[in-house]
C-alpha cells in the first residue's frame, strides 16, 4: 500500500526518492564488476550485453545489464521498488521492462533535457485518469556513486508532465536538448546518495546537469512500461538468461514467450 502522501506528491512533482534502496554489500559488488571491465567503446558486445550511447557526451550505456548475471537479475524486481512500479504504472496492466543498462559516465558528461506533458503519445500521460494511476513509462534510477554538486545530478522540472506546453527553452516537441539540463529554468538537481532511487513518470521533462568533477557518475537506469509494449532495442533474452530466471522475473523480462514457425521434418537435424 502506498501512502497517500507519496501518492499526492508523485502526483504534483512526477517523481519520489527511495532512501538506501540498494544495499551496501550489491552495492559494492556491482561497483566492482564495473571497476573490472576493459575499456569499452560504443558498438562493442560484452557476452550477451551490448554497449550503446544516445549522443557521445552521455556516456557508454552497458543494455541489457541482466545478461550478465545474478547479480543484476535481482534488479528486475527488486522488492525496494518493485510495489511502487506496479502501482503506478496501473491495475490494469503488469509491468515489463523496456531497457535496462548501467550508464559509466565521466567528467564533462551530460543528456540533455527531454519530454514533458505536451509530447503526446502512447507511452506518456500525466499520472491519472478516472481515479486510476496510468502511466505508461516509469524510469528507476539507482546511482552506484553518491551523485552531489558537480555530479551530473539528474534534474527534472517537477510537475511538467502535467503541462500542455513544451519548455520554453527545449527543442521542438520534446526532442533532447543539445546543452546540459542545469541551465533550463525551473529545473532542479535531484542529488542522491550512492544505493538511493529515483522513480518518476517519463513524462517529466527530464535530463541531468553536467558532470563537472572528476571521476564517473555510475548509474542503474531500468524503465518500465505495460507489458503490450515491444523492448526498445528488439531485445530477445538469451536462453541462458531465460533458463536462470525464476517465472516472477520472466514475467518482466518476457511476458509473453516468443512463437515459432514448427521446424519441417526434412529440415530437423539437417545441417
Amino acid at each position: 500500500m502506498i501512502p497517500s502522501n507519496d501518492e499526492y506528491f508523485f502526483d504534483l512533482r512526477g517523481y519520489t526518492v527511495i532512501p538506501r534502496a540498494l544495499d551496501p554489500a550489491h552495492l559494492a559488488a556491482i561497483n566492482a564488476w564495473i571497476d573490472a571491465l576493459p575499456p569499452l567503446e560504443t558498438g562493442q558486445w560484452l557476452g550477451n550485453v551490448y554497449t550503446q550511447s544516445y549522443g557521445g557526451i552521455d556516456g557508454i550505456n552497458l543494455q541489457d545489464i541482466i545478461e550478465a548475471g545474478e547479480l543484476f537479475e535481482r534488479l528486475i524486481d527488486h522488492p525496494a521498488w518493485i510495489d511502487p512500479v506496479r502501482h503506478y504504472l496501473g491495475p490494469s496492466t503488469k509491468p515489463y521492462i523496456y531497457e535496462i543498462f548501467v550508464n559509466v559516465r565521466g567528467t564533462g558528461g551530460y543528456i540533455g533535457v527531454h519530454s514533458g506533458g505536451h509530447n503526446v503519445d502512447h507511452y506518456q500521460r500525466s499520472g491519472r485518469r478516472n481515479g486510476q494511476w496510468v502511466c505508461p513509462m516509469l524510469s528507476l534510477l539507482a546511482p552506484l556513486t553518491d551523485v552531489g554538486p558537480g555530479d551530473g545530478a539528474t534534474v527534472v522540472v517537477p510537475g511538467s508532465h502535467k503541462s500542455d506546453l513544451p519548455h520554453p527553452q527545449q527543442e521542438g516537441r520534446g526532442r533532447i536538448t543539445s546543452g546540459p539540463g542545469e541551465v533550463l529554468e525551473g529545473a532542479i538537481e535531484i542529488h542522491l546518495e550512492a544505493g538511493d532511487a529515483l522513480l518518476f513518470n517519463d513524462a517529466l521533462c527530464h535530463g541531468s546537469a553536467q558532470r563537472l568533477n572528476p571521476g564517473q557518475r555510475r548509474m542503474i537506469t531500468i524503465r518500465y512500461v505495460p507489458a503490450m509494449h515491444a523492448h526498445r532495442f528488439g531485445y530477445q533474452p538469451s536462453p541462458e538468461l531465460v533458463s536462470r530466471l525464476t517465472p516472477e522475473r520472466l514475467a518482466l523480462v518476457q511476458p509473453i514467450a516468443p512463437r515459432q514457425r514448427p521446424v519441417p521434418p526434412d529440415r530437423r537435424g539437417n545441417p
